[in-house]
């Protein structure tokens, strides 16, 4: 690329393309392929909007031949506190829950045998629309299926609330049939009740009969066991056997609790024997004796006298003395009645340890009597459990019987209608704009997905990333998709300031990069099959060498498809390579000048068999060293690689080859091959050239056209300032 930069319209900045890295990035493949997916739909978006309109006309045409469908429905709402069903088990069960009812009642609204009634319904009879559709039908299943094909019945979600929708194509009829289901469904619904009541009824009596038998037999052998164990008061001995046990093992517990702290206190006075009286009150027994607690109350109030009067007299004092000799009495009263009451111990000790004996043997009297009373209760609350076992049944049949009285002829379920059925007045099906919506939306899903398996069968390289990665090859240049008319002839000549023109600007920039690093100037172009446009490249490549002021000749090595004579020279049968290699003419007339300047032509000559071995003597190499070394570049046209061999024993020969691929037309597997058969000749590929590639502006497509690129200017600067540009640079 060439770049005009700064005020100085001599000033050119030349940008020579690098060959572009085929290291995969992370995700690269993955971001590439869904990129030419989306380019693919926006490449055929004519097809997509063709079929889509298709497809809306389509649904179009069935919304206006579809008949048209009204509606009608019937709100019922399930009461919450509903006839309570009349169940055969005695012993009742527990109730439907909300759920599981709601859904039985939709089960029972939605039976056959429902749909059966309403068939036969006396008031539909009446209606024509409906005597029509069930004319000549006497199978009830097919009765059952046309009416029940008719009705829909949905709960409201979190509600108790169930909607009856009929369908038809006569409103009337649809009205009709909603309601009469509801009343049907009541009706049968009270005689099935009535029918389950009055089974229910006769069984509940018999029941009632064989449990009052049984309740009086229960009843006769209870009072027999009062009798023959004069029990009838057998609670009320229990209840006092039981006090009197509380209270004596009360008592046997204190009792034995007083014998062991006596017993306690006379082993501690055996040991304290010989001592002070006083160190015996350390007892619990002889501290707490009544005679002990008096004398030491007295001593304390005598203390309490002495302590007042020591404080009015001195110790001479008469009354003094005589309250001091009064407390030593009081204390040697305190040891005698202690000694007393050690004395006492042992009599205390016997008394205490009678009396728990006769309390133990009271209370294992209470205990035999309770046992007594125990064995005795056994068969007693036995036979007593049985009579209120027996009474609670025969009590709960006979309420049962009771309702089931009550409950024959209503109906089981508590239904009332919220919502009566109204007369529809618009169709609901067809549903015309969900039905075009759903036409426009097939449709196009349809022809999307024709196209992505089309893309994604088609090996063909659309991109230049695609080939690089499927070839291992650099791009030398993309070659924008153009007319006919200008691919007929040298572009660079009939419209110089193109982007097409200035694509073969860029391939020529590339070959003179790689052909320097080869040391060659010998450029072959050679495609996969034919019709990939190599003629037009290696023709304008050449023009693009001599007008950079290279002295370049062009020769056409398809012998057998030549086309460089006839688009160049417009002329035929001129003589060239093949008379050339054949010995009949040499080489000044073999090659031939054109109108552009420093531009020669070597046609292919005159049509000859056996051209394999034509291009397989040894003269060849020496024939191209000798036309290379009179001009500065040599571009060879070849023949397609996968058709002949010629290509092949050509290109070892030449310095650097270019492989032309059709964008979008070129099997994959084909280019591939290509490349192995030349990599197999020997031949040094260079690149290859991705022809014919549809312009996007900055889409998926390599090649990007813009505004004020590749029009009348070149990136910024004229198409003859650049060239001049590049041949300055080329010289340096």
């Amino acid at each position: 690329m060439e770049r005009r930069i700064g005020p100085d319209p001599t000033l050119v900045l030349i940008c020579i393309p690098m060959p572009r890295s085929t290291e995969k990035q992370p995700n690269s493949s993955l971001a590439t392929d869904l990129r030419g997916l989306y380019f693919a739909l926006r490449e055929k978006a004519w097809l997509l909007a063709l079929v889509t309109v298709l497809g809306i006309a389509a649904a179009a045409f069935v919304v206006r031949r579809s008949q048209k469908i009204y509606a009608a429905t019937t709100t019922i709402q399930i009461e919450e506190e509903r006839q309570r069903v009349v169940r055969a088990d005695p012993r009742g069960m527990d109730e439907l829950s909300t759920e599981k009812e709601l859904k039985t009642i939709v089960e029972n609204l939605e039976s056959p045998a429902l749909m059966l009634r309403l068939a036969r319904h006396p008031e539909l009879a009446e209606i024509p629309a409906f005597r029509a559709q069930i004319a000549g039908i006497d199978s009830e299943s097919r009765l059952q299926a046309i009416v029940g094909g008719k009705i829909s019945v949905k709960i409201r979600v979190g509600t108790r609330l169930i909607d009856i929708t009929v369908e038809d194509e006569n409103p009337a009829l649809a009205q009709k049939i909603s309601q009469l289901v509801v009343s049907e469904f009541m009706r049968a619904s009270s005689e099935s009740g009535a029918q389950n009541s009055r089974g229910a009824h006769e069984f509940l009596r018999q029941e009632a009969d064989r449990l009052k038998l049984t309740l009086a037999k229960s009843e006769q052998a209870l009072q027999r066991y009062k009798e023959q164990n004069q029990a009838v008061s057998l609670e009320e001995k229990q209840n006092i056997v039981v006090e009197r046990l509380k209270d004596l093992n009360t008592k046997v517990t204190a009792a034995k609790a007083e014998r062991l702290r006596i017993e306690a206190d006379r082993a501690q006075l055996d040991r304290l024997q010989g001592e002070p009286p006083e160190r015996l009150l350390t007892l619990p027994s002889i501290a707490g004796a009544a005679v002990v607690v008096e004398v030491q109350r007295k001593i304390g109030e005598k203390e309490a006298e002495l302590a007042t009067l020591s404080r009015r007299y001195k110790p001479e004092y008469p009354k003094y003395l005589e309250a001091t000799g009064s407390l030593a009495e009081l204390k040697v009263s305190l040891g005698e009645a202690i000694l007393k009451a050690a004395s006492l111990l042992g009599t205390a000790f016997e008394s205490t340890k009678a009396n728990e004996e006769k309390l133990e043997a009271a209370l294992r009297g209470q205990e035999g009597i309770a046992l007594e009373l125990s064995q005795m209760a056994i068969p007693y609350k036995s036979l007593e459990r049985d009579v209120e076992a027996d009474r609670t049944l025969y009590d709960a049949l006979v309420a049962r019987l009771k309702e089931t009285d009550v409950a024959q002829g209503v109906s089981r379920f508590a239904v009332r209608v919220a919502t009566p059925a109204m007369l529809p007045e618009r169709p609901v099906k067809p549903k015309k704009s969900l039905t075009l919506i759903f036409g426009a939306l097939g449709s196009l899903a349809l022809a999307a997905s024709g196209v992505l398996a089309a893309h994604t069968l088609d090996s063909s390289c659309k991109t230049v990333d695609q080939a690089e990665r499927l070839l291992g090859l650099s791009s030398l240049a993309a070659i924008p998709r153009q007319a006919r008319s200008v691919v007929a002839g040298s572009v660079l000549v009939k419209k110089p300031q193109s982007a097409l023109a200035e694509s073969f600007r860029t391939l020529r920039t590339s070959l003179g990069i790689t052909g320097k690093d080869a040391g060659g100037h010998a450029v072959l172009f050679a495609s996969a099959v034919p019709g990939e446009g190599k003629s037009f490249c290696a023709i304008n490549c050449a023009v693009a060498f001599a007008q950079q002021g290279l002295r370049t000749l062009l020769i056409d090595a398809d012998l057998r498809l030549p086309t460089v004579e006839r688009i160049i020279l417009q002329t035929q049968g001129a003589p060239g390579l093949s008379d050339l290699l054949l010995g009949h003419t040499h080489l000044g007339k073999a090659i031939h000048l054109t109108g552009i300047k420093n531009l020669s032509v070597m046609p292919a000559g005159k049509r000859v068999p056996n051209l394999a071995e034509l291009f397989g003597r040894s003269e060849l190499p020496a024939f191209l060293q000798c036309v290379a070394g009179g001009y500065d570049r040599v571009v060879i046209d070849s023949a397609p690689v996968l058709t002949v061999s010629d290509t092949l024993l050509l290109a070892p020969h030449a310095d650097t080859a270019c492989l032309v691929v059709r964008a979008g037309v070129t099997p994959g597997h084909a280019v591939v091959r290509a490349v192995e058969k030349l990599r197999e000749s020997g031949a040094k590929i260079a690149g290859f050239v991705l022809n014919a590639l549809p312009i996007r502006n900055g889409g998926y497509y390599y090649h990007y056209q813009a505004p004020g690129y590749g029009s009348d200017e070149v990136y910024g600067a004229s198409a003859a300032l650049a060239d001049e540009a590049v041949v300055e640079y080329a010289s340096k």
